[in-house]
């Protein structure tokens, strides 16, 4: 991945053929560090995105729509004051800079103005300029104490970035590089690396195609630097004639302007737009990066809860161990009552004949402060309370027991997020009081379930649950009560649904139902699992459970193989 300066020839020269004389409709500023200008161009109402984060910097076409904010910055105000109503005129790339320059001519009654996007990592800025260069505003200001090499504040003059000492790729002489060359390779630079130091305007990518085409030889470097000076002309005039070909490399998470030769061509991806390219690029890849971080927490929290609730249930067999010990206590007490003249003062503990087995003793524990009758009562007391208790523990065990395979199973929906339900887990861990929710908003009317659909050999329709709430969604809420109901036996999975089909379903039926909910489940790769099936009507939600928990009767079940390449294929499935 690197938006480099190819990348951003390519985009202006795009965006000044398709956009120059357009109007500007609205400015929205949809996050932080992003600023969209919405234009009117031959029917359409295309966002220009400019994104200053220092992940994602980057300035691009994009389909997404984006709607008002409610508390938009003072420089994004200040763009809707300037843009709003105006036109862009014309779209610039200084030479060998990734900076985009774009001229408005300015509604009625203002003065023109220029905006310029310094698309270059953690330090993108976007600054607004006047017709003298003087700086309007800035979404990141820097006075003379932060940046003396310069100033990026209201007020004061505009300046370019500080120019690098490096040859200009178009007006070099082939001895400069070679000089240059050889020169840091003598010092113990790679070439890769000796070629950045020495030329502006090529990234690291750049670089090890450059490399590449020219056939480098480290055994010959003069005659290397002669072939790779031709090569780099060749590449930055194809780049101002407007010939490069944008490519997408998926596999790598990589993008560029031109094929690249030096890695496989099956991997690579043509463009005829770049800014298709990259706006399709960044929205899976921010997609993504926001989907693992959601897992990560879901992840966390759900662990975190699980090895709290691991913790509790040793705690609590160690009290049900305790509460077994009952009849202990209440013998000791019925020892003491029969025996109290045979218990000595002070004594810490005392062997006394058994009640019940009179050849056998027993040692009753004593504290040695108290008399022989309260000693007794205490034995009674404890008799009492742990006797009373023992069905609370057990009620209190089997709860946890629950929770915790409550857990286990969201670990399993969370780490086999399908299609993207991970929102989804989200909330219903919020419910289950697993995360909190970071503020207090309207409540907005829950968003209906989407399980996964797929049509059997017969026609009819199979539902499967992606995560609780939607097996929840689809048992009680889709299913009618002769549909037959799936699930994977005594292992986590999906809740499988089997649509207007006569029960017992017809064996293509439910073979293709079985698969489904063996395919689904933490089962998927072993080569026979079992499944469970039933009428809706015999399932039931757990008293005060979590959702998608459920218990069931009047069941059979049948061996299904989630391996059947024959299945897999029927219904599309890696």
């Amino acid at each position: 991945m690197s938006f480099d300066i190819l990348i951003m020839k390519t985009i202006t020269d795009e965006l000044q053929k398709e956009l120059a004389g357009t109007p500007v409709q609205r400015v929205y500023e949809p996050e932080r560090n992003e600023i969209v200008i919405h234009l009117y161009s031959r029917g359409n109402q295309p966002g220009l995105l400019f994104s200053i984060d220092p992940a994602y910097a980057r300035v691009h076409l994009t389909e997404k729509r984006y709607h008002k904010n409610n508390l938009p910055s003072p420089f994004c105000m200040l763009l809707r004051k300037y843009l709003v109503g105006g036109r862009a005129a014309s779209f610039s790339n200084p030479h060998l800079e990734r900076i985009l320059e774009i001229n408005f001519d300015p509604p009625e009654g203002l003065q023109p103005v220029k905006l310029i996007a310094e698309i270059m990592g953690r330090r993108s800025n976007l600054i607004l300029v006047d017709a003298d260069e003087m700086i309007l505003g800035a979404a990141k200001t820097a006075s003379w104490l932060k940046n003396p090499k310069r100033v990026v504040m209201p007020g004061e003059k505009y300046q370019l970035p500080p120019a690098q000492d490096k040859l200009d790729p178009l007006e070099m002489e082939p001895e400069q590089l070679t000089g240059n060359l050889e020169d840091y390779i003598a010092g113990g630079m790679n070439p890769e690396k000796a070629l950045l130091s020495s030329v502006g305007g090529i990234s690291p990518l750049t670089a090890r195609e450059l490399l590449f085409k020219a056939g480098w030889d480290i055994r010959s470097t003069h005659s290397s630097s002669r072939r790779l000076f031709n090569e780099i002309q060749k590449l930055y005039y194809d780049s101002r004639a407007g010939n490069l070909q944008s490519v997408m490399l998926p596999s790598k998470n990589i993008y560029t302007a031109m094929p690249l030769s030096h890695l496989p061509a099956e991997e690579q991806f043509e463009y005829d737009s770049a800014n298709k390219m990259l706006d399709q690029f960044y929205t899976n890849l921010i997609q993504s990066t926001r989907e693992n971080i959601l897992k990560d927490q879901l992840n966390n929290a759900a662990e975190k809860r699980l090895a709290t609730l691991d913790k509790k249930l040793g705690q609590q067999r160690k009290e049900l161990q305790a509460a077994t010990e009952a009849p202990r206590h209440r013998l000791y007490g019925e020892l003491l009552l029969a025996y109290g003249d045979r218990v000595p003062k002070g004594a810490e503990s005392v062997v006394l004949p058994d009640l019940y087995n009179p050849d056998h003793k027993v040692t009753v524990p004593l504290n040695p402060s108290k008399t022989v009758s309260t000693n007794a009562q205490n034995h009674f007391n404890r008799y009492r309370k742990a006797k009373s208790g023992q069905q609370k523990i057990k009620k209190q065990l089997n709860k946890t027991k629950a929770e915790i395979a409550y857990c286990r199973e969201l670990l399993y929906t969370i780490e086999n997020n399908w299609a993207g339900s991970l929102e989804e887990i989200r909330q219903e861990m919020i419910e289950a009081g697993f995360l909190r929710e970071k503020k207090k908003a309207v409540k907005k009317k829950d968003a209906v379930p989407q399980p996964l659909k797929f049509k059997a050999s017969s026609g009819r329709s199979i539902l499967v649950g992606r995560n609780n709430r939607q097996n929840d969604y689809i048992t009680f809420k889709a299913a009618v009560r002769r549909d037959t109901w799936f699930h994977v036996k005594n292992i986590p999975g999906s809740h499988v649904i089997l649509k207007e089909a006569p029960y017992p379903p017809p064996p293509e039926d439910l073979e293709e139902a079985a698969f489904l909910a063996a395919y689904y489940s933490k089962g998927r790769e072993s080569g026979a699992v079992d499944i469970d099936y039933t009428e809706v009507r015999h399932v039931r939600r757990r008293p005060g459970g979590k959702p998608g928990f459920v218990f069931y009767e009047n069941y059979e079940t049948i061996t299904a193989n989630p391996q059947d390449e024959r299945l897999k294929k029927l219904f599309c499935l890696s």
